[in-house]
């Protein structure tokens, strides 16, 4: 991990304003370490996790949801700092497919 991603002399964190958090797509094995600011919101996080972990930019965010202590975060407009992420902790990003439905909207 480079100093960019939150690996240098200070650690990152949150003293820095961010975070380093892992972005995870556990179907496919698929992990992406990065440093985000704390006012990043779920779905940005998503988002950017889909470009980098897939390394295209096709995928439609809403066909993804996120997970953050094995529990559906139902609403991504919140923040890192609101949901109260830590340095290194896990978001998991998962397709509504066979098994994962999406919430009913009607």
């Amino acid at each position: 991990m480079s100093e960019a991603d939150g690996g240098g002399r200070d650690g990152g964190g949150r003293e820095n304003g961010g975070v380093v958090l892992r972005l995870v797509m556990p179907d496919r094995w698929l992990e992406h370490v990065t440093r985000l600011p704390l006012s990043t919101t779920l779905a940005e996080a998503k988002e950017m996790g889909l470009r980098e972990l897939l390394q295209r930019d096709t995928d439609r965010p809403d066909d993804f949801y996120v997970e953050y202590a094995e529990q559906q975060v139902p609403d991504e407009s919140r923040t890192l700092g609101e949901i109260g992420v830590e340095d290194g902790e896990i978001l998991s990003i998962r397709a509504y497919d066979l098994g994962h439905y999406p919430r009913f909207a009607g």
